[in-house]
Formats: C-alpha cells, structure tokens, sequence
C-alpha cells in the first residue's frame, strides 16, 4: 500500500498513499484511505483554523467525528510539541485513528456547545487587536450571531453605530433593520473579497433599505421635511449627536455676549448692591474706561508736606 499511487479528488495529485488519513468507510474500501490528500486538508484548514465551525465543516465533508475533547487535547498536544505546532488538524486526525474512533463517523460527533462557545470566545480574545474584554466579545455574539472574526465584530458594530447616528432608530422593527443591513453589508465584502457574485445580495440590501425608508430617493425626501423645521433640527442634533463647545475663538466673536453680562447684568448687580461674577466684571471693564484727574506737581509736593 505504501508504494501505491492515489490520486487525490482534490488537488488531482497522484501521491504515495502515506499522504492520505486511513479510512474505514465503505466508500473508501478500495484504498482503505480518505480519497483527499493530507495536504489538501491542510489547506482547508489553514483558511480559517480558529474557527470550529470549519473544521467541523472539513470533518463532516470526509465523514470523519467531531469530538470536542479530542480536539481540545490535540491543540494542547500541538503546542506542546515543536514538530507539531500549528498541524492542529494532523494531530486530531492521529487521535481519531486510534482503535476507540477508528471506525466512527460523522453521525458519532461529540458536541458541547458552550464549551465551543467558551473556545470561540478565548480565541477571539486572542486574536483581537482591540482593547476588547470577553464581556464585550459575549455581548457582540449575543447581538451579532456566533462563528464571525472578531474584525468582523468590530466592523459590524461600528457600522451599526454609523447608522443608528445617521437616523432615527426609536423602534425594535428599525433596530432589527438596521442590523439586517449591516450583515448583508459583511456578506457583500466577503463575498467581492473572493470573487464571487453578489447580486442577490446587493438585491436583498436594496429591500432592506427600502422597508427601513434608507433609500437615497426616501432620505432626500424626508431630509426636505425635517428642514422645514429648524427647531426639529435643532432637537435631532442635542438628542443624536450633542453639539460640542466651541473654539475660544468663536465663542463670542461679535462680544455680545461680553456687552450683556457686562453693561446689564453686571450694572443691574452694583444698582442693587451685589458683589459677585458680573460686578466684579463691570468695574473691570469700567477701570479700562476711567480717567483720573490729573495732580499738579506742587500740590503733590504739599501734600506730600503735610
């Protein structure tokens, strides 16, 4: 068997039969071997290899168990081990080749879910780049779905962000909109990322936008009727994104303000006898404007005398 060439289903590379995993299923019993190569595998896997969904996808496709501890103990295993580091997939498939999972299939899968969801959610704090506690990560998995990258995380939230400060979100139906649109947006990046298609998508995302009123031909149409109202305005800005203070330099750039607090407030303060911000402001003011009388020299010199 060992100087038997098989032709991978994969690859179409005829390899020696040491470079394929041993199978028990009838399909295989020809060969007594999985018909993709190890490398082939490999490649698989290496495309998105801190997701369990994806192996789990490659194990259901060579109809082969998903068994959450064997798995767990094959990452402990590769990174205990220099040869084996980063052949996570080649240590698993060790493990289920042993008597007890030799001939076990798919249908044989030993799940734990939260467990899964623990592993994720430490993956995705490892991965992150971001200043991301694992309350977050739970938080955006909870809202978002389970098996994304945490990039994409971040991606979707800032641009739920982006939307809901843009327009008005005061029900759960706009809420849920919203979020539609922004993983119909992800799957449309994914997707021209790999050269694939994406009119449908782009479909969808027109009718999302259409039941959200998010149409540019709707925007403009409702942006005209808000501006009718200055006070309505007004109101979205304080409420939706709170005008910052301004620049020093444009606070009061006429000095109306200045005349205000100075010449009535400050001058209504000393009529009634008061001493606080604006008194004090109005004698300032009043010191810059005050001429003193000027004193002759020799009516210093006598009062300096006397």
């Amino acid at each position: 068997m060992s100087a038997e060439k098989i032709k991978c289903s994969s690859c179409g590379k005829e390899q020696n039969a040491n470079q394929y995993y041993i199978s028990e299923s009838p399909f295989n019993s020809a060969t007594g071997k999985l018909s993709v190569c190890k490398s082939c595998l490999q490649n698989e896997f290496q495309k998105d290899k801190d997701n369990l969904k994806n192996v789990q996808n490659i194990l259901r496709m060579i109809d082969r168990p998903f068994v959450y501890d064997l798995w767990v103990s094959a990452v402990n295993e590769s990174e205990s081990k220099k040869k084996s580091a980063g052949n996570v997939l080649g240590t698993y498939m060790k493990n289920i080749g042993m008597k007890d999972y030799k001939s076990k299939t798919w249908a044989d899968s030993e799940f734990d879910f939260e467990e899964e969801q623990e592993y994720t959610t430490q993956l995705l704090l490892a991965k992150s780049t971001e200043d991301i506690s694992k309350d977050d990560i739970d938080e955006l998995m909870q809202f978002w779905g389970r098996g994304l990258d945490v990039e994409d995380y971040i991606w979707l939230q800032n641009e739920y962000i982006d939307f809901t400060n843009r327009y008005e979100c005061d029900s759960k139906g706009m809420e849920l909109l919203i979020n539609e649109i922004c993983l119909t947006r992800l799957d449309i990046r994914k997707r021209r990322e790999n050269g694939e298609k994406v009119d449908q998508q782009q479909k969808t995302l027109q009718d999302l936008l259409g039941s959200s009123n998010l149409k540019p031909v709707q925007e403009t149409g409702a942006s005209g009727v808000e501006q009718e109202s200055f006070g309505t305005l007004i109101k979205k800005y304080e409420n939706e994104r709170p005008i910052p203070e301004p620049e020093p330099r444009w606070k009061d750039p006429d000095k109306i303000g200045k005349y205000i607090k100075v010449f009535f407030l400050g001058h209504l303060s000393r009529m009634l006898g008061l001493k606080n911000q604006y008194s004090e402001e109005y004698w300032e003011e009043m010191n810059k404007h005050t001429v003193e009388e000027p004193v002759a020299e020799e009516e210093d010199r006598e009062n300096d005398l006397t």
